[in-house]
């Protein structure tokens, strides 16, 4: 699973809007929905409903992972960043 598409899928669900997530993240709505498309053929199931926008039970499930998983990944980067400037 790409970081990126991860990053796309909490803000979609926590804003309830592919277009609000999009210029939020600094996206346009149509690379919003290519990144859910994309975690959600890799995960082999769908994550969101459309209209209205909402999250499926795998989809929640998924949230929770998420969340987890970016803060990890900001905490190794960080640690990395600070490591390098010495």
């Amino acid at each position: 699973m790409d970081p990126r598409f991860l990053r796309t899928f909490v803000r979609v669900v926590r804003l309830g809007s592919f277009s609000a997530a999009a210029r939020e993240l600094g996206y346009t709505q149509s690379a919003v929905s290519q990144h859910i498309a994309v975690l959600e053929g890799d995960v082999g199931v769908p994550l969101l409903t459309r209209r209205p926008v909402g999250v499926t039970e795998a989809g929640a499930r998924l949230l929770e992972h998420a969340e987890g998983i970016l803060l990890r990944l900001d905490a190794a980067r960080a640690d990395v960043t600070r490591v390098a400037s010495g």
